[in-house]
């Protein structure tokens, strides 16, 4: 059976509402205005990453940018491996290894609103901060990459 015109609609609209893409109040055929999502860790990192690749141009030092793949959740025998291999619990989400002013380099743990530092995160950006590295904690992308733009506009 072939939707109709209007479910077809609801469901355009429910998949862009549901991927932030557009505002509740905007939603017509969801017939209530639902509660916002919150934006997820990953798609706030995917944005980030996007964003770099969109600015290299004039940022060419965001080739380096990367990601540190250390979190996530594993089994006992799969984290027994990362963690034999060098995995270390809280090093920062993302690097920036280009030098600016007195820093090496840039390090970002990426939160999403309302995300909160562990202790072991913590312990690293306070390490890496005394080892002359920037280190930062970014609440979603837009701070991220405020952060990463500052960051590339000190003296070199």
């Amino acid at each position: 059976m072939k939707p109709t015109k209007h479910e077809v609609g609801a469901s355009l609209e429910f998949l862009q509402f549901a991927s932030g893409r557009i505002n509740p109040e905007d939603c017509r055929y969801l017939g209530k205005r639902p509660a916002r999502r919150k934006q997820s860790e990953a798609a706030e990192q995917t944005a980030l990453f996007r964003w770099a690749e969109l600015t290299e141009k004039q940022y060419p030092e965001l080739r380096l940018l990367h990601h540190i793949p250390n979190g996530g959740r594993r089994d006992a025998i799969e984290g027994a491996h990362l963690k034999a291999q060098g995995v270390r619990s809280g090093v920062p989400d993302i690097c920036l290894p280009v030098a600016r002013g007195s820093s090496h380099g840039l390090y970002i743990e990426l939160k999403a609103a309302g995300g909160r530092v562990q202790d072991t995160q913590r312990v690293w950006l306070e390490e890496l901060t005394r080892q002359g590295y920037k280190a930062a904690v970014c609440y979603g992308f837009e701070e991220a990459k405020e952060c990463i733009i500052g960051y590339l506009s000190e003296c070199k």
